[in-house]
Parts: structure tokens; C-alpha cells; sequence
């Protein structure tokens, strides 16, 4: 009998065997992370074939954070970007399902620490998890933004504070397209950026 095919949910890693593995050998997640694939229909196929193709695009890492309160919370991004220089503004899509998402719309700030090649670390530990689930701020060492109270994370390059524009800001589907003011910056450390091809090479 041919062995099945279990895909990772978080990474899309396919293990083949009798059942998942005990450890994701790509993004370190558990068995219960793994899904029985059956067999693909022409156009899930396609679609999957369209993403790997769109991992080619390069662009950074970042750890965007906001807060609800006094509750913080924290997500791995590769969607930042500047969008204008007068005034400096840049934008970032966020998945409607995640705490960072619900946080933002709730407080209307973030921040943003671009990470640096040696941030590992924090790309799997931002990304892999929920803060649904878990405290992510939790044995990280991080500050607080003197202009909006959110955590930035320290060891990074650096780091943005901003302010959403409600106005301009995008509902895209799956995603919000948060377009935010550039409230408050600082360099934080001496490196090169993290890039999502850099990291894919490297993790």
C-alpha cells in the first residue's frame, strides 16, 4: 500500500508516511499541525504552483506589534513597505484572522522592527505560533514606543512607529492593507536586513 502524504499547515512542508511526523523538519511545529492530503484538484494544484512562484519576489522581515490595553501582541510580516516620502508613510497587510489584526483596529498604532539576518529566532518565534494561544512577548526583550506605547523589539535593526490612516487604509479580502504615518524611528543595531529569500535559504 503507497504511503500517505501529510502537509504541514503552518509551512506546506509535505511528509510522506504512514502518519505525520513527530517534528516539522522545516518550521518545527507538531503533529497536530499536519493534514492528510488527499488527492488535488487541477486548480489547488495550480494555486500552490502560483505561490511557490511568488516566493521569488524578495522583500524583508518584520515583526509588526500592538496593543489592546495593556495587552501586546506580535506577528512575523514580509508586506511592509513605504508607500510615500512627504509625509513618510508606509503600509502593511495584515491577516484578518490574527490578534495583531484585531489589535491594530482596536488601538490604530504599531510598530515595526526590521529584522537583521541573524533574527532567526524571531521570524520562527513571531510566525509560527498564535497569540491566540500563547503570550508571544513572553521572554522577549522588547520596549515600549515613546509615541504610541507598543512593544518594539530590541536586537533588531530598527524600528518604525506609526498611526494608521483610517481613510486610506484597504480592506484587500483575506487581508487588511493597514496605510499608516511614520510617527517615530530609531536604529537599534549595525547589520544587513533580513530578507524572506535570505531567509528561506537559510532557515
Amino acid at each position: 500500500m503507497a504511503n500517505k502524504k501529510w502537509r504541514c499547515t503552518v509551512c506546506n512542508y509535505i511528509h510522506t508516511g504512514e502518519t505525520p511526523p513527530d517534528k516539522c523538519p522545516v518550521c518545527g511545529v507538531g503533529p497536530e499541525k499536519f493534514v492528510l492530503v488527499t488527492e488535488e484538484t487541477v486548480d489547488e494544484a495550480r494555486k500552490r504552483e502560483l505561490q511557490n512562484i511568488c516566493f521569488g519576489i524578495s522583500y524583508g522581515l518584520f515583526v509588526i506589534c500592538s496593543k489592546d490595553g495593556a495587552k501586546f501582541n506580535g506577528q512575523t510580516a514580509n508586506s511592509l513597505f513605504q508607500i510615500t516620502s512627504d509625509p513618510i508613510q508606509v503600509a502593511v497587510g495584515i491577516n484578518k484572522n490574527n490578534l495583531t489584526h484585531e489589535y491594530i483596529k482596536k488601538s490604530g498604532v504599531f510598530t515595526a522592527s526590521i529584522l537583521c539576518q541573524e533574527n532567526h529566532d524571531l521570524v520562527k518565534h513571531f510566525g509560527y505560533q498564535s497569540g491566540k494561544e500563547v503570550d508571544k512577548m513572553e521572554g522577549i526583550k522588547f520596549k515600549l514606543g515613546e509615541k504610541t506605547g507598543v512593544p518594539y523589539i530590541q536586537k533588531t535593526l530598527s524600528y518604525l512607529e506609526c498611526e494608521v490612516d483610517w481613510e486610506k487604509t484597504v480592506d484587500v479580502g483575506t487581508h487588511t492593507l493597514y496605510v499608516a504615518r511614520v510617527i517615530g524611528a530609531d536604529k537599534l543595531e549595525q547589520g544587513e536586513s533580513m530578507t524572506y529569500a535570505y531567509y528561506r535559504a537559510t532557515r
